[in-house]
């Protein structure tokens, strides 16, 4: 099914579970349907107003993060990448409101560029006769496989149905998605060539995107990385904000400093992004206090949230 179809399918979805109900009818039906606690619910945060983050994808628990002080979380959807321990509506409303009753804006986080081997969507028998458009694994990450992106059978499974990675985030109550491993055009072969892989990624975002807005009004996207796509004038404007890893620190090794060039060559994108009014996000993996105390001293010039943790990203607390 190619994406346009796929984008109907949503809209047509959202349509069928009320025709007949109207904006003014469906508001009251679906606040009584939440029950109290939605009434009192506070008014979503901006995220020009955000000024932390914390990004924990592995030993996420509720309450830690529903306790964190962060203005903004991303977390994986599910407790252990798996669909049986997806967090609920109700997991995802208490992690949305911080410990002083203000809001929350919670990210699940959305790999598209590689395929996970503990997520629902895959099968046994690929370790055998893998798809066509699966690759190869990634020795840096076991379990990870790189994929043709632009396949529509891993477009399928990423959204169109509700047991789609995508649906099941929207359905979850998610304030919107962190999108990873968008920098996947950088590898496997010379077909098509890179520009074209490149073109083929930002589309692919741009569809995601729609399809989720068109579920959930106002829902954010988030890519991390791939800052090179940014010079997309349509690219940068289907984001809500960037994220950005190792930007200071981390191409030649944890805690090693970057060349200047590499760091001109990715500041340049992003505080172009940054000057069209929407905000880029840094994560570091450091752990000496030095190599801390500088990442911060940056992110602060750049008027950047800066996340500090392990490259494991276990720990809800920034360092």
């Amino acid at each position: 099914m190619p994406i346009s179809d796929i984008f109907m399918a949503g809209l047509e979805r959202l349509h069928a579970s009320a025709p007949l109900l109207g904006a003014s009818v469906l508001l009251p039906l679906a606040l009584a349907a939440l029950g109290g606690a939605a009434l009192a619910a506070p008014a979503r945060l901006s995220l020009a107003d955000v000024e932390s983050w914390g990004y924990q994808l592995q030993q996420v628990e509720r309450d830690a993060v529903a306790t964190s002080p962060y203005d903004l979380m991303v977390i994986d959807y599910s407790r252990n990448g798996s669909a049986e321990l997806a967090f609920s509506r109700a997991d995802v409303a208490a992690m949305q409101r911080k410990p002083d009753g203000g809001a929350r804006l919670v990210l699940a986080y959305l790999s598209i560029g590689e395929a996970e081997d503990y997520r629902s969507y895959w099968q046994r028998g690929w370790q055998v006769s893998p798809p066509a458009w699966l690759g190869a694994e990634n020795p840096d990450w076991p379990g990870n496989y790189a994929v043709q992106y632009w396949d529509p059978q891993w477009q399928r499974l990423i959204m169109g149905t509700p047991e789609a990675y995508l649906d099941r985030i929207v359905a979850a109550g998610f304030d919107g998605v962190y999108l990873d491993r968008i920098d996947a055009f950088d590898g496997g072969g010379t077909r098509p060539t890179r520009s074209r892989r490149m073109q083929l990624m930002a589309h692919f975002v741009a569809a995601i995107a729609a399809y989720a807005r068109a579920l959930r009004p106002g829902f954010i996207v988030v890519a991390q990385n791939a800052e090179e796509l940014l010079d997309s004038p349509a690219y940068a404007a289907t984001l809500d904000a960037v994220a950005k890893e190792d930007l200071f620190f981390g191409l030649d090794g944890d805690g090693v400093p970057n060349a200047k060039s590499a760091l001109r060559a990715s500041l340049g994108p992003l505080q172009r992004f940054q000057a069209s009014g929407k905000p880029v996000f840094l994560v570091e993996y450091l752990d000496s206090p030095e190599s801390e105390a500088a990442a911060r001293k940056n992110a602060a010039a750049m008027g950047a949230p800066l996340f500090i943790g392990s490259r494991e990203l276990d720990d809800v607390q920034s360092r």
